[in-house]
C-alpha cells in the first residue's frame, strides 16, 4: 500500500493539473493524524510538502485542486515537523493575502491552516510582526501597519459574511488565541492603537471581546482563550478591567450568567451589562469554556487591583448562581472554590505588594488553549473531524 501511494506523490508535481487533482484525491485520506501513512509527507525532505505548498499557490487558475492541498496541509500540520516546514516567509505572506482577498473562495480554510501553524511559536512571531505591503497600506482604509491589524479587523467586520459572502472568519479567533501565548502577542492585544483618520484609540482586544457570547463555538472558545492568555499580563489588570479602558468583566461575566434573577442588594455595583438579563438567558453550555472563563477570573485575582475591581463589581452572587446551577464538575466546583477564596481574603494584614503574590497565586493555573477548540483535523467530506 505505501508503494503505492509513494508513487502517487510522484504526481504532484505533474504538469497536467487533472493528473495533479486526481492524485491529490486519493491521497487525501492518508493526511489524517490518525493515517498510518501520514508519515509519507514527510519523506525526500518534505519534497511532498512543498509540492502541496506550490499547488496551493495555484489557488487562482485551479481552485479546486488548491482547496484540496489546503485541506491536506490543515490535516498534516497536526505534526510539529511538518508544520516547521510552513514557516517560509513568503507562503506565510501569500496566505494571509489569501485571507485578505475579499474574493477568496478559500479563505475559512485558509484560516483553519493559520490557526494550526500559529501553534509553533516562531510562525506566531512572525504573524505578529509581518508588515502590509506599500501597495496593501495604499489600499487600506483604516492606516493599518502590520497584517494582524487586517486580521482582527476582518474577524470583527467579516463576520456574518460580510466582507466576504463565502468566508466567516471564526478560526482567526484561534490565531489570536495562539499568539496571545507569546509576551509580545499579549503586549500587542493590551496596548492601544491609535489611528489618525478615526480619531481611534482602542486596544486589540477590545474589538474581539464582544464575541464571548456568539453562537459559534470556534469564535467564542478562542476568544474566551485570548481572554484567558491576556489576563496573565498582570501589570495591565487595571486596564483590563476598568471601564474606562478594556472594561472585560462584562464579557467574562456574561457567559457564566443563568436565567436566575439577582437581588437589588446584589446587583448593586455589578457591571449594568449583567443586571436584569431575560428569563431564557442561556449559561455557556460547554464546560471547558466555562473552566476558562473562571479560570480568567482567578487569573484577575491575583492582583490587589484586580481583586479590589471584582469586589466592587460585584462578582460573587454571579458565582454563587453559577455553582448551584453546575452538576458536580471537580474541576469547575475546585475553580469556584479558589475564586471565592480570593475574593473573601482578609488584605488588611497581607503586606506584600502584588509582585510578589502574583508568583505563588498564578502557578496554578497552566497557560495553554483548549485543545478541543483547537483541533482543526478536517476528513475526506471536508467537516471537521
Amino acid at each position: 500500500m505505501e508503494e503505492q501511494l509513494n508513487s502517487l506523490l510522484d504526481f504532484l508535481n505533474d504538469n497536467n493539473p487533472q493528473v495533479r487533482q486526481l492524485a491529490l484525491a486519493h491521497l487525501l485520506g492518508y493526511t489524517t493524524k490518525t493515517s498510518q501513512f501520514q508519515h509519507i509527507f514527510k519523506q525526500n525532505d518534505f519534497k511532498p510538502i512543498e509540492e502541496l505548498k506550490n499547488i496551493c499557490k495555484s489557488c487562482k487558475d485551479n481552485p479546486l485542486i488548491a482547496h484540496d492541498s489546503f485541506k491536506a496541509l490543515v490535516n498534516l500540520t497536526s505534526d510539529e515537523e511538518i508544520c516547521k516546514k510552513l514557516n517560509d516567509d513568503s507562503f506565510l505572506q501569500f496566505i494571509i493575502k489569501m485571507i485578505l482577498d475579499q474574493d477568496s473562495i478559500l479563505a475559512d480554510m485558509i484560516c483553519m491552516l493559520l490557526s494550526n501553524i500559529t501553534r509553533n511559536e516562531r510562525i506566531s512571531v512572525k504573524i505578529l510582526l509581518l508588515d502590509l505591503s506599500d501597495q496593501e497600506q495604499s489600499n487600506n482604509n483604516n492606516n493599518n501597519k502590520r497584517q494582524i491589524d487586517q486580521l482582527i479587523d476582518i474577524f470583527v467586520n467579516g463576520v456574518n459574511r460580510s466582507y466576504n459572502k463565502e468566508a466567516e472568519f471564526h478560526f482567526l479567533a484561534n490565531v489570536f488565541a495562539n499568539i496571545t501565548m507569546l509576551p509580545q502577542g499579549r503586549e500587542y492585544f493590551l496596548i492601544n492603537s491609535l489611528r489618525e483618520n478615526e480619531n481611534e484609540n482602542i486596544t486589540p482586544l477590545s474589538k474581539v471581546i464582544i464575541f464571548t457570547e456568539h453562537p459559534n463555538i470556534i469564535r467564542r472558545g478562542g476568544i474566551d482563550s485570548c481572554i484567558k492568555n491576556c489576563c496573565f499580563s498582570t501589570n495591565h489588570h487595571f486596564e483590563l478591567l476598568s471601564e474606562s479602558k478594556i472594561n472585560l468583566l462584562p464579557y467574562i461575566l456574561l457567559p457564566l450568567c443563568g436565567p436566575e434573577e439577582f437581588d437589588l442588594d446584589d446587583m448593586e455595583g455589578m457591571p449594568d451589562e449583567i443586571q436584569l438579563l431575560p428569563s431564557d438567558k442561556k449559561r455557556e453550555p460547554d464546560v471547558q469554556l466555562r473552566k476558562m472563563l473562571l479560570e480568567s477570573l482567578v487569573l484577575l485575582t491575583t492582583t490587589r487591583k484586580g481583586r479590589k475591581i471584582l469586589r466592587e463589581k460585584n462578582v460573587y452572587p454571579v458565582i454563587r448562581q453559577m455553582h448551584l446551577a453546575e452538576k458536580d464538575d471537580t474541576i469547575l466546583m475546585d475553580l469556584i472554590d479558589q475564586l471565592v477564596n480570593m475574593l473573601m481574603r482578609d488584605e488588611r494584614n497581607d503586606q506584600r505588594n502584588d509582585k510578589e503574590e502574583n508568583d505563588d497565586d498564578i502557578v496554578e493555573i497552566n497557560n495553554s488553549n483548549n485543545s478541543d477548540v483547537n483541533s482543526n483535523n478536517i476528513n475526506n467530506n471536508g467537516n471537521k473531524g
